[in-house]
């Protein structure tokens, strides 16, 4: 997949060169801070809109840049993607960065959703088994969905353990449909 190769080539230049600089957690939060001012604002309309001169562009980029307090090395991939007109990648680069920092510093992150707000304890112990499990640090995100009745459902390193009361139930249903 094209796309895919492209994010993951300018993802690892990108982390290559923080890696060097030792800047690759300074980096991520250079994703973080653009991306929430880039994503789904005037300014990503602005900077995709060839209706605008490519300098007048690249002027309010590097404009935007200062109050978000971008590094240099981020503000040069930044201004390589203007250049090359690669902005739709951007969104996925940002993923394959934050993979790759992820594998780097050997953290695995995985997500619980329960049916009610899961208590603190239940948090912990979980992120305890799965770190003895992978023998990485675990950064654990804590979802509610209230349609799940009961249970919870992990979703780790690409696979979901549905044990919810509503899965079990929607088994129920269909072992009986079967039946008759």
């Amino acid at each position: 997949m094209i796309e895919g190769s492209l994010s993951r080539r300018y993802a690892k230049a990108l982390f290559e060169l923080a890696r060097e600089n030792g800047r690759e957690e300074a980096i991520e939060r250079d994703f973080e801070r653009f991306l929430a001012a880039y994503a789904g604002s005037p300014l990503q309309s602005v900077l995709t809109n060839p209706a605008f001169e490519a300098a007048t562009r690249k002027r309010i980029l590097e404009a935007v840049a200062v109050p978000l307090a971008l590094s240099s090395v981020f503000k040069n991939f930044l201004s390589l993607l203007h250049d090359r007109d690669r902005w739709a990648y951007l969104p996925a680069i940002a993923a394959v960065y934050h993979r790759m920092l992820n594998e780097a510093k050997g953290r695995v992150e995985a997500r619980v959703v329960s049916s009610s707000t899961p208590d603190e304890d239940l948090i912990e112990r979980l992120k305890a088994v799965l770190a003895r499990i992978s023998g990485k640090e675990v950064l654990l995100r804590a979802e509610v969905d209230p349609g799940l009745i009961g249970g919870l459902v992990l979703e780790w390193q690409g696979k979901v353990y549905d044990g919810s009361v509503r899965t079990q139930l929607e088994n129920m249903k269909q072992r009986i449909a079967r039946a008759y």
